[in-house]
């Protein structure tokens, strides 16, 4: 009897150590913190720096109702900065995914619902591609101009022909890209165009948890994967003379050579785009993990300056 009193003695003291510890834990979960965060409230997207450097045009989202709801809110919608926040500038209402510049700077394109759509800096002149449409899932992505001005670049992530297709800059024409099946996501040719930046799956296709960074040599028609890192890496730009890639991964904001040498983060971010005055502009949070806003940085992590609020 003396043993069991003693068991049930000790056993109740393990008990109460328990209680104690459970309630002197922090009950409100893990905390977020710059690489571990979900944002409930309104955010600043994908933004893309005009060729001069000067201007910057992003996606944001509000409220569910797309009604602002609080001071300092506004409605979803295609916007347009100067490079230090200042002047903010309605291009077009509504969600306009992945929006990029025309090599002189007048045209911004962007995909609406899967169509691929492009406006004056303004929001006017509006045209609409329609080619393709015979395709199945035709559901386009990521447009990007070629540096020459000459063709529209975007990925289909739908269907058994998916892979990368262009148009001509006025929408009319469209096919593969080079004629090849490319399986991938977020294409982006270099300055030069001789090659092709990308995200996949390892093995090319995107049923995967984690995407890599490759680069396609056009001229000899070889692929490299470039980052082995376990993170999913995404959104690959290229530096304006070429010579270096910016990406990002698992909220890692991250550099390289453009053959995939000397790779290192450099901030916490999202969907980098690299300035002609040596910038790069890029989402995160803001310090209270309120709202995503944009950010721009130098490409040695420093000068780090947020531009949205």
């Amino acid at each position: 009897m003396k043993i069991i009193k003693i068991v049930n003695a000790l056993f109740a003291l393990a008990l109460l150590v328990i209680l104690v510890l459970l309630i002197s834990c922090n009950t409100e979960g893990i905390k977020p913190s710059p690489g571990n965060y979900i944002i409930q409230g309104s955010q600043d997207l994908e933004p893309s720096f005009s060729p001069d450097g000067n201007f910057i045009a992003y996606r944001h989202d509000g409220d569910l109702n797309n009604t602002p709801t609080s001071p300092g809110s506004y409605q979803s919608g295609l916007y347009i900065i100067n490079k230090d926040g200042s002047n903010r500038k309605l291009v077009l209402l509504g969600t306009r995914l992945n929006p990029a510049w025309s090599p002189e700077g007048k045209w911004l394109v962007f995909s609406t619902s899967g169509i691929i759509q492009k406006c004056g800096t303004n929001g006017d002149s509006l045209k609409t591609f329609t080619c393709l449409n015979n395709l199945s899932y035709p559901e386009f992505y990521y447009p990007k101009w070629s540096s020459d001005g000459k063709l529209i670049l975007f990925d289909k992530p739908l269907g058994s022909d998916w892979g990368f297709y262009t148009t001509a800059t006025n929408f009319l024409g469209s096919g593969r890209f080079l004629g090849l099946e490319i399986l991938g996501r977020n294409p982006e040719l270099s300055p030069s165009r001789n090659h092709l930046i990308y995200e996949a799956g390892k093995g090319g296709g995107t049923n995967v948890s984690v995407s890599e960074i490759f680069l396609l040599n056009i001229n000899g028609i070889t692929k490299i994967q470039l980052t082995i890192n376990g993170r999913d890496n995404r959104a690959p730009t290229w530096s304006p003379d070429g010579t270096m890639i910016a990406w990002s991964g698992n909220l890692h904001l991250s550099m390289m050579n453009a053959d995939g040498t000397a790779q290192k983060d450099i901030e916490y971010g999202n969907s980098p785009s690299w300035s002609a005055n040596n910038e790069i502009v890029y989402s995160h949070a803001n310090s209270d993990y309120t709202k995503e806003v944009l950010y721009t940085i130098s490409p040695d992590g420093k000068n780090k300056k947020q531009i949205t609020f």
